[in-house]
């Protein structure tokens, strides 16, 4: 049996999932605005653009690991570990960000005692 040749990833297909990434990302940010808040009875109620600080925070550091893939698309193995890193960041600032959002407007996780 002989090995098949794989073909080299083309620039679409290093280009395109960062920006998908991204993308799916701002649409979450952007309709977790519309999330009703919980109001504490011992605190007064958040302002109804509570949320909205923390996504375009999140939403512009994303913009950095996305430009590093973007710039890194184009390399075969040379930068590998970099595009490895900067899909990590990316993940993480889409779920911390994501969680901060939902956060600063009062919502919770219950937990059953």
């Amino acid at each position: 049996m002989e090995p098949r040749a794989s073909s080299p990833p083309t620039l679409a297909s290093r280009a395109v999932p960062p920006v998908v990434i991204l993308l799916a990302t701002w649409l979450l940010l952007w309709l977790a605005q519309g999330v009703p808040s919980v109001c504490a009875l011992a605190l007064p109620c958040p302002a109804p653009d509570v949320r909205v600080a923390p996504a375009l925070l999140f939403g512009g550091l994303m913009l950095v690991p996305v430009a590093v893939l973007l710039v890194t698309a184009w390399s075969d193995r040379a930068w590998r570990g970099v595009r490895g890193l900067s899909y990590a960041v990316l993940v993480a600032l889409a779920v911390v960000g994501l969680a901060a959002v939902l956060f600063s407007g009062g919502f919770g996780i219950g937990f059953g005692i």
